[in-house]
């Protein structure tokens, strides 16, 4: 099971990051469209999208594309959908240039029923270093990414931080 081979999402400290910026809240977060359409034109993927890990469930805060309907409404996916759980783990930028050859993620409902076949994400890492989510650009096409496509996603999921922090409630920043 999934939740049991990250054992970092329910890292208290990690859930008391999310709740002090206020990212586990669904909320309108026009601040961050700017990043996911930036992401998305940089890269060429269809979709960008700003995502939060909880503990059971993937939310994101901001997207772009054709989202599909169902994951609009819900505000997410299940926690076991996320391409972003490595990310706690590795603090670091990633893709996959074609799930559908991985795996790890063939049998992925957004892979196999959405028909995502590529991913690249930065992790959103908060002033106080903890690992909320991930920055990402997906695509319908196979398609591999660069060490600069990676370096640069990665400054703007730092500026989708900086942007989550300056806007979180003072009082809430300070527990």
């Amino acid at each position: 099971m999934i939740l049991d081979t990250y054992p970092e999402l329910h890292d208290r400290r990690r859930l008391l990051a999310l709740a002090q910026v206020g990212v586990d809240r669904l909320q309108e977060r026009p601040f961050l469209t700017e990043i996911v359409e930036s992401v998305s034109g940089r890269l060429d993927t269809p979709f960008a999208v700003i995502s939060v890990l909880l503990d059971g469930a993937q939310v994101f805060l901001a997207g772009c594309g054709p989202i599909p309907e169902w994951i609009g409404e819900a505000g997410g996916t299940p926690i076991e959908w996320a391409f972003c759980l490595p990310m706690l783990r590795s603090r670091t930028p990633w893709f996959v240039g074609d799930f559908a050859l991985d795996p790890a993620y063939r049998d992925n409902p957004l892979v196999t029923v959405e028909g995502v076949r590529s991913y690249i994400g930065a992790p959103l890492i908060t002033s106080g270093g903890d690992v909320v989510g991930g920055l990402c650009g997906l695509d319908v096409r196979p398609r591999n990414f660069d060490a600069g496509q990676l370096r640069d996603l990665q400054d703007l999921a730092d500026e989708a931080v900086r942007r989550i922090e300056a806007q979180a409630e003072p009082a809430i920043m300070e527990l």
